[in-house]
């Protein structure tokens, strides 16, 4: 074969390399997801209490801010207005009394009960931690049966320990036990005064669902 056809072939043999690759190599998405990607890491957030950050579909991450305790709190008692009775707060230890639910299963809680030694209107909003959502919700499934059995002997609270609402909102798990005054309905039969303190229990979780699903 002539030199310069020699000559030919071999740049066109080098081109067509250059451009296919020479070896083997994977798809971009294939090294990204092995973690070999370009070589720039994501860069790391402090996760302050009371958010989260979440990836999107387009591997970026943003930050959700979830609304405060307190926030919760003074939002449900606008809703309830007069009829919102719990008023004393419950700190880390006496939570763990009477729930056994611990330190280590929430980012944060707030846990607030009557304070009159006849009265059970509570509220206990736990934001869980995610691998513990399942743990604090049968302790607080187990701290409702307990509240049911234990006030069976005073009809008006046995009512209300009945009537209670235990829901999961992502990863806040909401005891509601509302109902103030039931005196109004005290000379109806108990599936009556049931009803006006499940009524009032929905108000209470409609707020708390919008507030923390916005």
């Amino acid at each position: 074969m002539p030199k310069k056809v020699m000559s030919i072939v071999f740049t066109t043999g080098m081109i067509l390399c250059m451009l296919t690759g020479c070896g083997e190599s994977a798809p971009l998405d294939e090294l990204v997801d092995n973690g070999q990607g370009t070589g720039t890491e994501a860069d790391a957030y402090d996760v302050e209490a009371g958010s989260v950050h979440v990836e999107n579909g387009n591997r970026e991450q943003s930050k959700r801010t979830f609304p405060t305790m307190s926030k919760l709190r003074d939002l449900v008692k606008a809703e309830m207005g007069d009829h919102y009775w719990p008023e004393v707060t419950l700190s880390e230890e006496e939570l763990l009394e009477k729930t056994g639910i611990s330190q280590d299963m929430y980012v944060e809680f707030l846990a607030e009960e009557h304070d009159a030694e006849t009265g059970i209107d509570t509220m206990i909003i736990i934001h869980a931690k995610e691998d513990y959502v399942g743990a604090v919700e049968q302790a607080l499934e187990a701290y409702r049966s307990k509240l049911i059995e234990n006030n069976r002997q005073y009809p008006g609270n046995y009512s209300k320990a009945q009537a209670s609402r235990m829901e999961t909102i992502e990863d806040y798990i909401c005891f509601v036990q509302l109902g103030a005054d039931t005196s109004i309905v005290a000379e109806q039969e108990e599936k009556e005064i049931i009803a006006y303190c499940l009524e009032e229990n929905e108000r209470a979780i409609d707020v708390l669902e919008k507030t923390i699903l916005q």
